[in-house]
């Protein structure tokens, strides 16, 4: 089956980024923890639809890739003796998500399974699922980006003990090549 990636860009006139931020942080948790992308879905729908019926001015930017892309990887080596109670901190975009050992995950009985414990609690997690697959092996929790441009990069990873993970951040990643490209134009209709 053949697949392709559309990207778009949408500069919105009037609103800052922090209100939009907000508006997507506060439905979610006005809507119990609803998922993040639904409610960023909603609002580039809402957006898009006050664009193209004149109500607010934009700027539209589209790119249709091929799907011959790279996917960013990178790795937890996890040492299980070294491991209990300790942390491992993801940050991108200005938020945290911290998981414990013995709360989130299970350092269990040897690295592999420290590792496993680990890549199945990075997959449930409501973010990081979204962001990354993780794989354990051999006391290595492999990590591959869902997205494949570097913009995964910018996650950083760290531990409050570096004897019980080490990390290699992610890199690489390259999108499809471009197939289509439609100029930037301003939508604001009468």
């Amino acid at each position: 089956m053949s697949s392709c990636t559309l990207v778009v860009h949408l500069r919105i006139e009037g609103q800052a980024a922090v209100d939009a931020k907000n508006e997507v942080t506060t439905s979610a948790i006005a809507n119990n923890g609803s998922d993040y992308s639904d409610q960023l879905v909603r609002m580039i729908q809402r957006e898009l639809k006050a664009v193209d019926g004149g109500i607010r001015e934009g700027n539209l930017l589209a790119a249709i890739l091929d799907s011959t892309i790279a996917l960013p990887t990178g790795n937890i080596a996890c040492t299980r003796a070294n491991a209990a109670g300790n942390t491992i901190t993801f940050t991108w975009g200005g938020k945290t998500i911290v998981l414990t050992e013995a709360v989130d995950f299970l350092r269990g009985a040897s690295d592999t399974t420290c590792a496993a414990n680990l890549a199945a609690a990075i997959n449930a997690h409501a973010v990081l699922g979204k962001l990354l697959t993780a794989t354990g092996a051999v006391g290595d929790c492999g990590l591959v980006g869902k997205w494949g441009t570097s913009i995964l990069h910018d996650i950083a990873m760290t531990t409050d003990d570096a004897t019980a993970f080490a990390f290699t951040q992610l890199t690489g990643g390259t999108e499809g090549a471009a197939q289509f490209f439609l100029q930037q134009f301003t939508l604001n209709r009468p």
